[in-house]
């Protein structure tokens, strides 16, 4: 569709005037990122320029708002709400919705359920699954991925699965078969221990093929150790880069995973293989503890990761990066010390900091937070509540949109996981505003977007009404005035049916949906 000059200068009034991004394809084909004016990272002119807010105390360049506390919840613990749970959270009251999401076992989640058991290749064992083809088994992995985060019930344990999915990171192309591996370590290690125990998950994790293959550790052998996972173990999955370790205890830890393998071929091909004919068995000394001599790979294994999980410098990073990821970027510490006393005090049990998470004083008066691009995504899907295809079009597009949006699931390369800081994502906004538009134009491949449908259901009829509707939904308080009248002068004249007013109450959705509003939790 050619954009005309009355088009052009329609949109360009509404983002000068600080309500949203321009969201529109053919207007973010004619800028670049350098030529938008700060208004359109957001919605306060007087923040920093580099579209960042500004940091001052607890408080953000962002303009002050009341913010309802299950609003926050429903965005940061989860996907965002669809239509109808912020009504259903209010009815329960913010702790017992937390508790109840906290109890994701007993929470019936049937149609998600019966969606994955549907897929043929994510349920398969590792022997018939790397017999497949590798295009068949990603499509796999993001129909589950996606179509969990869309569908689910259980929010806060979708967003622990991304949580843990980052802090034990594995880059799915590293090699042939490491997609295959990934699917099972994605249902055998990180989602039965999202929400239990971080021993639980630590242990499964350092026992996962997929893990040792990622960080070379089939490459870890008597007389000749490979350090990556013993680095990594210390630096990003327990301890923390300043967590009091040296490159001698590197070098001891590295000796004592030697012989820690995957299987190759046979019966034993993706499996976890202790060889004990590869395993140092020499005494080890790491973090002032000793590892006698004569231990097997498995009492190695177990006496240091025994070690690290009780140490209280891993509870100060578990505690650090969950609430850094919750909270603020900038995490309070007073909020650090009381997880990291929790976590010490329960044996690490992930359910518990969280309770003092979200339902801390620090939690209810954070700063804003930029959305990560895949949080993003799924809480746009979720609150247009879309009619999901889990058909290759359907995922395929959203991948599409996610590697332009720069967060690609499982395809971050290093270790660390993805940014947990909003600086990371700022300056690629572009790619979220066409997805905005393309969203509210009902153009995504395979998937329905029923906006006649959320309008007939409020009985609205009105442009001001239903602009008004999908502020509230996007924000999830009423439009202030202002935004309202732009929004409104922005439609054409006419009823809503006509063709004309309603590819521009696409665009004024699209807008929402792309503001700041929607993007800062």
């Amino acid at each position: 569709m050619p954009l005309t000059r009355r088009d052009f200068l329609k949109l360009s009034s509404l983002a000068a005037a600080g309500v949203a991004a321009t969201a529109c394809s053919e207007v973010s084909r004619q800028l670049h990122q350098s030529d938008l004016p700060d208004e359109l990272l957001l919605a306060d002119p007087t923040a920093s320029p580099d579209g960042l807010p500004t940091q001052t105390g607890s408080a953000a360049g962002l303009p002050a708002i009341d913010v309802d506390p299950v609003w926050r919840l429903l965005n940061r613990a989860g996907y965002g709400p669809r239509p109808g749970d912020i009504s259903a959270a209010r009815n329960l009251g913010l702790a017992a919705y937390l508790e109840q999401q906290l109890a994701w076992e007993a929470i019936d989640d049937s149609a998600a359920d019966l969606y994955v058991r549907g897929l043929t290749l994510y349920n398969m064992e590792i022997g018939e699954l790397v017999e497949q083809e590798a295009r068949d088994a990603a499509i796999e992995l993001a129909s589950v991925t996606y179509g969990r985060a869309l569908m689910s019930k259980r929010q806060l344990y979708e967003a622990m699965v991304e949580f843990w999915s980052d802090h034990f990171n594995i880059y799915v192309r590293k090699n042939q078969v490491m997609l295959f591996l990934k699917i099972v370590d994605d249902r055998d290690v990180i989602r039965p221990h999202a929400l239990g125990k971080f021993r639980d998950l630590l242990w499964a994790s350092a026992q996962s093929p997929a893990m040792m293959a990622y960080l070379d550790n089939v490459q870890n052998n008597k007389g000749e150790p490979n350090e990556n996972y013993a680095r990594e173990l210390m630096e990003l999955h327990t301890l923390g880069v300043d967590g009091g370790y040296d490159q001698q205890d590197v070098q001891e830890l590295a000796r004592a995973l030697t012989g820690l393998h995957v299987g190759r071929r046979g019966r034993r091909q993706g499996q976890l293989v202790f060889n004990e004919n590869q395993h140092d068995t020499g005494a080890k000394v790491i973090l002032g503890e000793t590892l006698p001599a004569g231990q097997t790979v498995q009492q190695d294994l177990n006496q240091l990761l025994e070690l690290l999980v009780t140490h209280p410098s891993t509870a100060r990073f578990i505690a650090t990066k969950l609430v850094r990821r919750f909270v603020a970027d900038e995490p309070p510490a007073s909020l650090i010390d009381r997880v990291a006393t929790t976590y010490l005090e329960t044996d690490g049990d992930i359910k518990s900091m969280l309770r003092v998470i979200f339902l801390s004083e620090e939690f209810a008066t954070a700063p804003p937070k930029l959305k990560r691009p895949y949080t993003f995504m799924m809480s746009a899907l979720r609150a247009l509540h879309v009619d999901f295809s889990p058909g290759r079009r359907a995922i395929r597009g959203l991948t599409d949109w996610l590697n332009q949006m720069g967060q690609p699931r499982h395809l971050w390369p290093p270790p660390d996981g993805y940014p947990d800081v909003s600086v990371a994502w700022a300056s690629n906004l572009l790619p979220r505003w066409n997805f905005s538009l393309a969203l509210a134009r009902n153009s995504l491949p395979g998937i329905n977007v029923p906006l006649e449908a959320i309008v007939s259901a409020a009985g609205v009829s009105t442009s001001p009404e239903i602009i008004g509707l999908f502020g509230q939904i996007a924000g999830g308080r009423a439009l202030d005035p202002a935004t309202a009248e732009l929004l409104t002068n922005y439609v054409s004249a006419g009823p809503p049916n006509n063709r004309a007013v309603r590819a521009d109450l696409e665009d004024a959705v699209g807008l929402l949906f792309a503001s700041p509003t929607f993007q800062w939790t």
